[in-house]
């Protein structure tokens, strides 16, 4: 029978999270620190709303990294707390990938 080895890629809400065994440890809640070069915008297209993983694609270049904004932002859900008329702190693409 082969052995299966979880594992969470650094882009991964859950990269810092540990695993024993096939499990995952307690969550750890990934932080990304406020940078100089973070910038504020205001969802003001449909498209954005209840859609990180749009975000991140349209800022990051990948869905992957769909938590990041989320996170920066403190917010409570990471898909719904995304309205119209949100202001967001978008951190810095180069800041974000030299942290991950």
């Amino acid at each position: 029978m082969a052995t299966f080895r979880p594992s969470y890629e650094n882009t991964s809400p859950y990269g810092a999270t540990n695993i024993v065994g096939r499990y995952l440890t307690y969550y750890i809640h990934r932080r990304i620190a406020p940078h100089e070069a973070d910038r504020w915008i205001t969802i003001g297209f449909e498209r954005y709303v209840h859609a990180p993983d749009l975000l991140a694609l349209d800022f990051y270049g990948s869905e992957d990294l769909w938590w990041v904004i989320p996170v920066r932002n403190g917010l409570q859900d990471p898909v719904f707390d995304l309205q119209m008329e949100k202001d967001l702190i978008i951190p810095d693409p180069a800041y974000v990938r030299s942290i991950i």
